[in-house]
């Protein structure tokens, strides 16, 4: 379960406080599912690590073009994250074109 803090901390870092319990909240369940679902364990931590390197990587970049969020809901701001996210992939992509 130490991966669950690790990615919390580590999304909280780049994405604000909300987003990172959010992020710890669904890997600790996506790590008690992989314990209990046969063939899910792998896939679990692909994705655990996938997440943690898109934050590593990506992360400074995304969180100059996010503002702290201020006092709101708790789904509030981790939507405001990934609209964010979403729309700095949109014109990555357009870059690229």
């Amino acid at each position: 379960m130490l991966s669950a803090l690790i990615v919390g901390a580590l999304t909280a870092w780049y994405l604000g406080m909300r987003a990172g319990i959010i992020a710890a909240a669904v890997t600790f369940g996506a790590l008690i599912l992989g314990t209990f679902v046969p063939g899910v364990k792998l896939a679990v931590y692909a994705l655990i690590l996938a997440w943690s390197a898109a934050l590593y990587f990506l992360g400074a970049k995304l969180s100059k073009q996010t503002s702290s969020p201020g006092l709101g809901t708790l789904f509030g701001g981790f939507t405001g994250a990934a609209g964010h996210a979403s729309a700095w992939f949109k014109r990555q992509l357009a870059k690229t074109k």
